[in-house]
C-alpha cells in the first residue's frame, strides 16, 4: 500500500527547485506532508528499503536519480530489495 503523503512529497520534488531544496533543507520540506515519524527518519536516511513498499514505482525511480543514484546503480538497489514476487507484480 502506497503512503499519500509520501508520494505527494516526492512528487512534488520534480519541480524546478526540487533537488536543491531537498539537499539544503530536507526538515523544512518534510514539514509540509503529514509523515509519520518511521517514514521521517527514512527519509532523512535515504533508507530505499523503508521507502519502497509505499512509493509508487515511477516516482521511486526519480527519487533515486535525485538523490544521485544512476540507472544502473538504481536498477541494483531495486532488484536487491524486491523478491521475486514483487518484481513480477510490478513487471507483470
Amino acid at each position: 500500500m502506497t503512503d499519500y503523503w509520501l508520494n505527494k512529497l516526492i512528487f512534488d520534488l520534480q519541480g524546478p527547485d526540487g533537488k536543491e531544496r531537498w539537499n539544503s533543507s530536507r526538515e523544512e520540506v518534510m514539514d509540509n506532508y503529514e509523515l509519520a515519524p518511521e517514514i521521517r527518519t527514512a527519509l532523512k536516511e535515504d533508507d530505499i528499503a523503508v521507502l519502497l513498499p509505499l512509493v509508487n514505482p515511477y516516482l521511486m525511480r526519480f527519487f533515486l536519480l535525485m538523490l544521485g543514484y544512476d540507472d544502473a546503480k538504481s536498477i541494483e538497489v531495486l532488484s536487491a530489495l524486491q523478491s521475486v514476487e514483487d518484481r513480477e507484480r510490478m513487471n507483470g
